[in-house]
């Protein structure tokens, strides 16, 4: 993938994140614009950019945002990158079930991670964090397939 192209949707995911994602937000749970880019990036390029990305997109927003561990997003979004990693050259093969189930069992993953490290210094319940993990993937694993919709992973043969 050329390096403008991925800065271009790069820098749309992050304005997405700061004007699209506050208006969408429920509760403290806001979507996650960049996760869903990282999957699709993931997905279509493999685990090595799957990893870059995840680190940089990851690092990226933890320096943007008012997150009190810096790193948890990079760690988070890299595993995650490496996991959709796994889905390239699998798309064709695997049935379109076992394709959603993998992605919706990252953006788990990710809730998993972060919500668990950003509850290590706060007072909360394991029903708070659960509820937290649940509308954190459930948000990203909905926006997520009406774009495989809109824009699909597997380039179609012309």
């Amino acid at each position: 993938m050329p390096a403008l192209k991925a800065a271009s949707w790069a820098l749309l995911a992050f304005a997405g994140q700061l004007l699209l994602a506050p208006l969408l937000s429920v509760g403290e749970i806001r979507p996650d614009f960049i996760l869903i880019l990282l999957v699709y990036l993931s997905a279509r390029y493999g685990r090595v950019t799957g990893i870059l990305a995840g680190f940089t997109l990851g690092l990226l927003q933890d320096a943007t945002g008012a997150v009190s561990v810096l790193g948890i997003n990079a760690l988070s979004k890299s595993v995650v990158g490496y996991v959709a990693g796994t889905l390239n050259g699998n798309l064709s093969i695997w049935t379109p079930r076992v394709v959603n189930l993998y992605i919706y069992g990252s953006f788990v993953g990710h809730a998993l991670i972060y919500q668990s490290v950003m509850a290590l210094g706060l007072d909360s319940t394991a029903g708070l964090l659960a509820n937290h993990m649940v509308t954190e993937a459930f948000m990203s694993s909905l926006m997520m397939t009406g774009l495989r919709y809109l824009v699909p992973l597997v380039r179609s043969p012309l």
